[in-house]
């Protein structure tokens, strides 16, 4: 087998477990990858404008991210266990969007940077949601 050969059959390999674990990639979950490469930068550029970025603060933003990757595909895999009429799946993404939007305002603001007032009335009225 060629080298080429190799390499696509390991992205195939890859992308047909990922397609299993985490469902079709929709608009939401694009949304959600988004979301989240913005907010790693967020944290990246808050922490060194604060006071630094240690390779553990990124590890461990890192790992936070793999979390919620985890918790989509535990979502997914109950929709397929348990059909419930609505999609698991959509509404964990739908909750760690707000939570990516949630924390892309926090860096900005503890960065200094004034937030719109609106910005953080709908995130007050969104915290206070999640807490129920």
């Amino acid at each position: 087998m060629s080298k080429d050969a190799d390499v696509m059959t390991l992205y195939s390999f890859t992308m047909t477990v990922l397609t299993f674990l985490l469902g079709e990639l929709e608009q939401m979950m694009y949304v959600l990858f988004a979301l989240m490469v913005i907010e790693f930068i967020s944290f990246a550029i808050s922490k060194s404008i604060n006071g630094g970025l240690s390779l553990r603060d990124v590890s461990i933003e890192i790992s936070k991210k793999a979390l919620i990757l985890i918790m989509v595909a535990v979502a997914n895999l109950l929709d397929k266990v348990i059909p419930m009429g609505f999609s698991i799946k959509d509404f964990t993404i739908i909750f760690y969007i707000f939570y990516e939007m949630l924390y892309i305002i926090t860096h900005v603001s503890s960065s200094g940077l004034p937030v719109p007032q609106f910005v953080k009335d709908a995130l007050d009225l969104l915290k206070n949601k999640m807490k129920k």
